[in-house]
């Protein structure tokens, strides 16, 4: 059996903690070269070696070339981080080369393989920090068994070795690049339960070095003229002084330093602790805001927190704990090492058994007959026993103090959905978990959705992590319910969706329709780009009459089955856009070397349903030569309410400007284009024939039928101010939930 260890993955450091079977205590592996902490610095060789640590770091010191660090700060960005040798990393990948570093060299002093691991993550990292967290172990060849807070964490193995009951714990982590504060309680039975959490994964100490580097580059262009935001070498010269003159000044009070500038010989300086606590008052009250803030939201005091852990090396600053004294009337603990504590936690946790779901309270219990027994809030567990069997303590009886306390953790941000208000005249987040909730926990509510009978009948859901305006809070995902289905007697129909977090702070979507105790089938998409609406009012548009064209191509290379499949797919647009209650008049036209109009707009639309059927035997050509959109114009321009043309293209047309310029003057008249392909389409053609806010389509063949019935779901949607086929109404409170057109 391997060991179990707790890692702290760090902006600045990084370690690895496990249990030590002689001590019953946690205890840093020290690293092959004999150091506690890591420095989280890579270094990337021409020749293909990577080098890690100590060594990577004296190499960035000396201004050498592939060196990177402060990537935890960019946890979760897609974006390349940085560049070397013509390979691109994320944090990501950088986080997946310091982790699998850490492992070996790990195994390498412990002579033995490493089963399974805890890593720690600032508490105020979202879904997508965690997953990437998450992603990185994976590729290093970890097994995770859980993600802990890095305060939580801290507070255990503070806790474990001064255990007060019912001591009430400020833990102040501000590291290399995140801040966070959490207020944990010590209670009796050796539990520990984290009562909130609020921090800023932006602010750390780099944050500190940075407003040295800024005083540093202006004492430089002030006396040579030379501007570092000029000279990429000079500032990073700068950047990588400015941490060692703050090191400097956490022991004295004056901190000298000196650079080579080309062109102008060595420049020397010096940095006061006066003018660096001047420099950072900004951010050490930002820090305090952060505390005041928990307090109030816990409605408690100062006086009602009994110690004031510090974690975190940026916790060294000379500033730290004399800023808190004053803003607190407490002088912080220094029983603990801030670079060691936090994995010290984590190797507790590893031993731990893992909690079962805390399943808060529906909105409306009595509409869901059937359900498993749901509480009013938290479950209450300071009195639940913990028991353990010789294979989850897996270690000697001496351990069982150790492995006696219990953690609940919290996360820090609730969990909403995008809604429009009760009014239905703005977008807001409808918290579906609030924040500070014990996990892992799960929390289900009950909606309405309005279904149809033609329909696909699928619910858009926009998942936010926070608490603010839908475009202020993160946007972690969009996920689309299908398979819901259609009742006359039951419209609109009941969805209870269920959120929840696990014990990773991860996020999880689950949903069922009425009393059904199977799950719908959830799929996750994009989010799309643009998400602007959501910060303004809701448009309601009134319903209007809505006058199509449909006009397909029907040359020789659409013979067969792609004919049978475009026919298929206009009927089914017309039965999907038949309960749209506007009024609806359809026209069909068939082009290839000639147009043919098969069927004027008619609203009888089984006639229209027979004419587009008798399409295939036109006789307009096999080849591409014509373009529909003159006779679109004709059909359409003298029509009031909205006007909307739907031309489908097999191949590339032969006069395509042409066809172009013809659709723009349609569109200058007010009609609307969809342009959908298939096959050997042209994409640009399709986008240059469509409107300018709406988007093309280039699909495969077998989904012509679901892209035209899209298209008919979402001109019903439009058209009745987003409350027809795709609206959702919270049982509980009236509250729409709007969905993603």
């Amino acid at each position: 059996m391997g060991k179990k260890v707790g890692i702290d993955l760090g902006t600045t450091f990084s370690a690895v903690a496990v249990m030590d079977e002689k001590t019953g205590k946690p205890v840093i592996v020290p690293n092959t070269e004999g150091g506690k902490i890591t420095p989280s610095v890579i270094r990337f060789t021409e020749s293909g070696e990577i080098i890690v640590g100590q060594e990577a770091k004296e190499a960035f010191e000396a201004g050498e070339d592939g060196c990177v660090s402060a990537f935890k700060r960019n946890m979760g960005e897609e974006e390349v981080y940085c560049s070397f040798y013509g390979k691109d990393y994320t944090a990501e990948d950088l986080s997946a080369i310091m982790l699998k570093h850490l492992k070996q060299e790990a195994q390498e002093v412990l002579g033995e393989e490493i089963e399974e691991a805890v890593i720690t993550v600032p508490a105020y990292f979202y879904h997508k920090e965690r997953k990437a967290t998450l992603n990185a172990a994976k590729m290093a060849g970890l097994k995770v068994r859980q993600l802990i807070n890095e305060p939580t964490s801290a507070a255990m193995n503070y806790g474990m070795n001064h255990w007060r009951e019912n001591s009430r714990i400020l833990v102040y982590d501000l590291g290399g690049g995140t801040f966070d504060v959490t207020v944990v309680q010590l209670k009796s039975g050796y539990q520990i339960d984290s009562l909130q959490t609020l921090g800023d994964h932006k602010l750390g100490g780099k944050d500190w070095d940075a407003r040295i580097a800024g005083l540093i580059e202006e004492n430089i262009e002030e006396e040579t003229g030379i501007s570092a935001s000029e000279n990429i070498e000079l500032h990073r010269m700068i950047q990588q002084i400015s941490e060692g003159v703050k090191k400097q000044l956490s022991k004295a009070n004056n901190a000298p330093y000196n650079c080579y500038i080309q062109d102008y010989g060595r420049y020397s300086g010096s940095v006061s602790l006066e003018e660096f606590d001047l420099l950072t008052r900004e951010l050490r009250e930002k820090t305090g805001i952060i505390c005041n803030t928990i307090l109030e939201n816990l409605g408690v005091t100062w006086n009602d927190i009994t110690d004031i852990l510090l974690v975190g090396g940026s916790t060294r600053m000379r500033q730290i704990s004399p800023y808190l004294k004053e803003i607190s009337g407490h002088m912080p603990l220094s029983q603990v090492n801030p670079d060691e504590a936090v994995a010290l936690g984590a190797a507790i946790q590893v031993n731990l058994p893992k909690p079962k779901y805390t399943v808060l309270s529906m909105s409306n219990p009595a509409d869901e007959p059937g359900q498993e027994r749901e509480y009013n809030g938290r479950k209450n567990l300071s009195n639940t026993k913990n028991q353990f069997s010789a294979g989850e303590i897996g270690q000697e009886e001496k351990l069982r103090n150790v492995l006696s306390i219990r953690n609940s953790d919290v996360v820090a941000h609730a969990m909403g959905i995008i809604a429009v208000n009760q009014e239905g005249t703005e977008y807001i987040n409808k918290t579906i978990i609030p924040a500070n909730q014990q996990i892992p926990v799960k929390c289900a509510k009950s909606f309405h959705f309005f279904t149809s009978r033609d329909g696909d009948n699928e619910l858009e859901v926009y998942v936010l992590q926070g608490d603010r305006k839908p475009l202020e809070s993160e946007i972690i995902g969009k996920y689309v319910i299908s398979g819901i289905v259609h009742h006359e007697n039951e419209n609109p129909t009941t969805v209870r969706i269920q959120y929840s977090y696990d014990l990773n702070g991860m996020i999880q979507v689950q949903a069922r329709q009425g009393n059904n105790g199977a799950d719908l089938p959830i799929r996750s998409e994009a989010v799309p780009e643009d998400m602007s609406k959501y910060g303004k009012p809701v448009e309601r548009v009134k319903q209007e009459p809505i006058h199509v064209a449909m006009a397909v191509d029907v040359s020789g290379s659409m013979s067969g089955k792609p004919m049978q499949d475009a026919l298929d797919a206009m009927c089914n647009f017309v039965d999907k856009i038949s309960s749209y209650g506007g009024g609806v008049d359809i026209a069909a036209i068939a082009v290839s070397n000639k147009c043919k109009i098969v069927q004027s707009l008619t609203p009888n639309l089984s006639l229209c349903k027979m004419s587009i059927l008798s399409i295939e035997s036109c006789m307009t050509g096999i080849g591409n030569s014509a373009h529909p959109f003159k006779e679109i114009k004709n059909i359409l321009q003298h029509q009031s309410g909205k006007r909307l043309a739907l031309v489908l293209a097999d191949g590339k047309w032969y006069h395509q400007a042409k066809a172009v310029k013809a659709a723009r003057e349609c569109h200058s008249v007010g009609i609307d284009i969809v342009g959908i392909g298939f096959g050997d389409a042209d994409e640009q053609f399709l986008r240059d024939i469509s409107s300018g806010d709406i988007e093309s389509m280039l699909v495969k063949q077998s989904e012509l039928s679901s892209s035209f019935g899209k298209i008919a779901q979402e001109i019903g949607a439009n058209s009745t101010g987003g409350q027809q086929n795709d609206i959702a109404n919270d049982q509980s409170s009236a509250t729409w939930l709007a969905i993603g057109e």
